[in-house]
């Protein structure tokens, strides 16, 4: 009997041993197919029948080839005309020479289950950054002896985990001039087996930058997050809830933006600032519908611009029928592209001919996507200051487009089906205020000349009043401007 026990726990033992190889080997494999600027330089796993160490090291940004690696086919460079120089080919390749990429190093210690670590699972995992003689040095810098980043994670035996991680806190000072104080972060992760599904919940206590020679200091109070997410339909499509606080942000500079006492400075450049953001709630959601992707994201809260105190602040923009299959392919031709992403310098004959053919082999699904009414923008902006309220809002898209148009060139299709729809409401108070302030420093003119310039735009159609508020809509749609319900060359008449 204790035989069989043995045999059948050995058993499990090297069948969860690998399970969890597999696991490492499927995301490994993905990972270059994500991105450009993320490689799996080095990989190790070093398995024993009661656990494993697995050693993997990330290269991070522009591979040392990536300026001279074409994103797609490129087309023969043009030569110049007649009485032009002939460009200079070494400065153009010294010039797209990327900057070095960053290389980390991760330690993942496996400890094989049923009973893994005493606990009932799979497998439990124990990973570490690892640093280098030089790059530890620079780490205690910042860290002190603590493990700049760590996470516990426990695998199930269906395949699915779970993640622990923390980052560890930061000091940095140096007398005379300031000090940084960031309190570290952690995150909860769950992730389903086939790694489609997962939600996460993060907090971040909190940092403190004091910068004393320009006197600069910011604040901010704790962050939770915590998300519900579907990448189902790939990564750059991901679906579903998110949710996050501030608790407060402070910003301050007793030197005004500048800060600097230059005495030749423009009148007001000394004059201290002071924000103060309370209690901002940030909201998100994504869906995709009959192939159709959308997103929508809503901050709000209050806070304190120097002495005027901000009763409310509200935000919300979106996106909306946006082709999902379409938008996934120019995404992943993006993302794949280390033109786009920046590896050379745009001088650089090699960059640019890559960035020129990859648009022209994109276009076509570009215009494709316009078939489906396109929509994004700002939904709402609000302010309510000392019971006043001020808004404004835009959307910019696409409507109407056939099969005939997708023939027209860009740009002529975007002057036929464009829409652009922009509508602003303000308190003549707010205005009244703003020239006040500027004209301190002769940037504007007197408050007591708002309202006949507000009388002045209304009686030309510019603007409309309504009570204690200025009004204005425009509106581009079927090649035509229109202000406030009227073409724009009908204005003032």
């Amino acid at each position: 009997m204790a035989a069989a026990i043995v045999v059948a726990y050995g058993g499990s033992t090297w069948w969860t041993g690998s399970k969890v190889r597999s696991i490492y080997d499927t995301a490994l494999d993905e990972m270059p197919k994500q991105t450009a600027l993320v490689r799996v330089i080095e990989r190790n796993y070093d398995r024993s029948f009661f656990g494993a160490v697995s050693t993997v090291t990330l290269e991070i940004g522009c591979a040392a080839d990536a300026a001279t690696a074409p994103a797609v086919a490129q087309a023969p460079a043009a030569k110049p005309a007649e009485g032009e120089e002939e460009p200079d080919e070494d400065k153009d390749e010294a010039d797209s020479t990327p900057p070095k990429p960053l290389r980390l190093t991760f330690r993942d210690t496996i400890h094989h289950g049923p009973f893994a670590g005493g606990t009932l699972a799979a497998a439990t995992i124990d990973s570490e950054l690892v640093l280098d003689i030089k790059a530890q040095a620079e780490a205690e810098k910042f860290f002190g002896k603590a493990k700049p980043l760590t996470a516990f994670t426990k695998v199930n035996f269906d395949g699915s985990y779970a993640i622990d991680m923390a980052v560890a806190p930061v000091k940095v000072a140096e007398e005379g001039k300031g000090q940084f104080t960031w309190q570290g972060a952690q995150a909860h992760i769950e992730v389903n087996a086939p790694r489609t599904k997962a939600r996460y919940d993060m907090t971040l206590p909190g940092l403190d930058f004091n910068y004393a020679a320009k006197g600069v200091q910011v604040k901010m109070g704790k962050i939770t997050a915590k998300a519900d997410m579907d990448s189902s339909a790939g990564w750059i499509l991901v679906t579903g809830k998110t949710e996050g606080r501030l608790d407060t942000f402070e910003f301050s500079a007793t030197k005004g933006l500048s800060g600097s006492v230059d005495a030749d400075a423009p009148a007001g450049t000394h004059k201290p600032v002071k924000v103060l953001l309370q209690n901002i709630d940030l909201s998100g959601e994504a869906t995709i519908k009959d192939g159709l992707y959308a997103s929508e994201g809503t901050l709000k809260g209050q806070g304190k611009i120097g002495e005027t105190s901000i009763d409310k602040f509200e935000m919300s923009s979106g996106a909306r029928r946006i082709h999902a299959a379409g938008y996934r392919k120019l995404a992943d031709a993006y993302l794949q592209s280390t033109a786009l992403a920046g590896c050379g310098k745009s001088s650089s004959k090699a960059t640019q001919a890559a960035m020129k053919a990859l648009a022209d082999q994109l276009a076509p699904d570009l215009k494709a996507m316009a078939k489906y009414s396109p929509e994004f923008g700002l939904d709402k902006m609000v302010v309510e200051i000392g019971g006043k309220r001020g808004e404004i809002s835009y959307t910019a898209g696409m409507v109407g487009v056939t099969d005939e148009d997708l023939q027209a060139p860009g740009m002529a299709l975007l002057m036929k089906r464009g829409v652009l729809k922009a509508n602003a409401q303000l308190p003549v108070q707010w205005l009244e205020q703003i020239a006040a302030t500027g004209a301190e420093s002769g940037q504007t003119p007197p408050p007591e000349m708002v309202a006949g310039l507000v009388e002045q735009g209304e009686a030309s159609g510019f603007v409309k009043r309504d009570g204690e508020h200025v009004t204005g809509q425009v509106e581009f749609s079927e090649g035509s401007l229109k202000v406030n319900g009227k073409p724009l060359n009908a204005l003032g008449k």
